[in-house]
């Protein structure tokens, strides 16, 4: 029988011919047909969770419409679809179908992932009542489950939960030997592809896909014919293929909310992290450990905006990768996961218009930006701080460090930061400054030879503006004594932020943004 290559290695559905079970098939066949039993999947991209679903479906001979209806959380209207599903659902209200399968579970916000585990609790009780209740298959990332379960606990009995992961050897050779069947060839280098494809089945069926349309097999061969495995031809014109798709997202990622050419660059640090781990799934801890120890505290201080890069108004990049509550990145896309993996990030840097050298001078400081000031100037500092963390600035503020600060060494700790740890330092310079013990330890520490233009005067009173409390006033400083008098009389009110901001927070930015090819 001639078969052709796009029906034998298929990157698109459900594989006919080279489709391999999971060693779990048989268990997630039996639970779909079990009455009141929901079942959720979990694992990384690639690995075969939705296609496990449909070959049930394929094997009961069950039909869309009729039997069940899917429901992709990448939809705009998902969220609503699926509410009026299980609203119905424990109405008892008639239904075109019985079952609901909802594909990238992890998508859908945390609250309606928790309130769905409540809902599917009472539609198993239903089984007391009627034969076929309706029931939810669900597919997502691993920690899937972690909110569906948190507040139905007793869900657990009723819940059939898989974990999929990466496929063996063995099970990536045998859809090779599917393959090699069905179009009466022989790879010649199976190691080849069992290097490539890292235990993806999907990734496994694109360079099987690939490798035989390069050879200009389409179709089953009349005689058995060897097929040659170019492992860097291959993986070369792979690149070459996903580069101009996945290098604009790249970009976006790497590049985060706020781009500081001369600044630390947190969200281009996680991406090249990101890089190195070749997993589907990973934590976010995995991501710091990967770092050089200066860089942590810029990644940590981004991690609560990393979602609003890779899901915003302008953009979405949840195709390629998400962001999980629970500080899990999972690539989505296996194409996306082997473009990484392979991804010369001289390429990268190139892109973005900045130079290896100029990238590792970037980073050499723990922090942007520290303060040194009196106690009775910290409504105005945190006022700054805040400001300046929200342009991803990476900052030294105390109240901000208490997990380094707290039973440490003070005078060890804050003797690196202020001599070698940030970039610049803003010092808040008022009548008391010269008269704190450790504004004047910071103001020792910073003055001392070896570093230029790092240190950035902000001017908060008269005595401050005269230059007696040890900095000297030939530098130029910056100005906030108005701010600072309207702070103190009405509080932080719009005009006092935008004086702050105007005044001292976008010229510290033009600063940092400037690359230093000096220091």
């Amino acid at each position: 029988m001639q078969l052709k290559l796009q029906d034998v290695f298929k990157t698109v559905g459900l594989p006919p011919y080279t489709y391999v079970k999971p060693p779990v098939y048989g268990e997630v066949r039996a639970d779909i047909e079990q009455p009141g039993r929901h079942l959720l999947i979990e694992g990384p991209s690639g690995v075969g969770k939705t296609c496990v679903v449909y070959k049930v479906f394929e094997e009961l001979a069950w039909k869309r419409g009729r039997d069940y209806e899917y429901i992709s959380c990448r939809e705009v209207d998902a969220s609503s679809k699926i509410d009026r599903y299980l609203d119905a659902a424990v109405a008892n209200q008639t239904l075109p179908w019985g079952v609901l399968f909802v594909d990238d579970f992890h998508l859908l916000a945390s609250g309606q992932r928790s309130s769905i585990g409540s809902i599917l609790k009472r539609l198993s009780d239903q089984v007391f009542e009627i034969a076929a209740p309706p029931k939810v298959i669900m597919v997502g990332i691993p920690t899937t489950g972690i909110s569906l379960l948190s507040h139905a606990p007793d869900l657990g009995p009723r819940l059939a939960l898989y974990r999929l992961d990466r496929a063996s050897d063995r099970e990536v050779e045998q859809l090779l030997d599917e393959g090699e069947r069905a179009l009466s060839i022989l790879f010649g280098e199976r190691d080849i592809i069992l290097s490539e494809s890292s235990g993806n089945l999907w990734l496994a069926q694109y360079i099987c896909n690939k490798v035989c349309a390069t050879k200009e097999i389409f179709e089953t061969q009349k005689d058995v014919i060897i097929v040659s495995v170019d492992l860097l031809a291959i993986r070369a014109r792979l690149m070459a293929e996903l580069t101009p798709k996945y290098m604009p997202a790249s970009k976006i990622l790497a590049k985060g909310r706020k781009w500081r050419p001369g600044g630390n660059k947190p969200y281009l640090e996680v991406f090249l992290a990101l890089a190195k781990v070749p997993d589907s799934v990973v934590t976010f801890d995995k991501i710091v450990s990967l770092v050089q120890e200066r860089r942590r505290p810029g990644i940590k201080a981004v991690r609560g905006r990393i979602a609003e890069v890779i899901h915003n108004d302008r953009v979405d990049l949840r195709q390629q990768i998400a962001f999980e509550q629970e500080s899990v990145f999972s690539i989505e896309d296996p194409l996306f996961r082997y473009f990484l993996t392979n991804l010369d990030t001289r390429l990268l840097l190139g892109e973005l218009g900045i130079e290896p050298s100029d990238f590792e001078r970037s980073s050499v400081h723990k922090y942007d930006v520290a303060f040194s000031f009196a106690g009775e100037t910290r409504p105005l500092v945190e006022a700054a701080n805040a400001e300046l963390k929200n342009e991803d600035v990476v900052t030294f503020y105390d109240f901000d460090q208490q997990a380094i600060l707290l039973a440490a060494d003070l005078e060890t700790v804050l003797k690196q930061v202020y001599a070698e740890s940030c970039r610049y330092y803003l010092v808040f310079l008022d009548k008391h400054y010269r008269d704190k013990v450790w504004t004047k330890f910071e103001k020792d520490v910073m003055t001392r030879p070896g570093r230029r233009g790092h240190i950035i005067p902000v001017i908060v009173d008269d005595e401050g503006e005269s230059g007696t409390v040890g900095i000297s006033n030939m530098l130029g400083r910056l100005d906030l004594r108005e701010e600072w008098r309207l702070l103190r009389n009405s509080g932080l009110t719009d005009e006092v932020r935008t004086g702050i901001r105007n005044k001292c927070v976008l010229p510290v930015l033009s600063k940092i943004d400037l690359v230093d090819t000096t220091s």
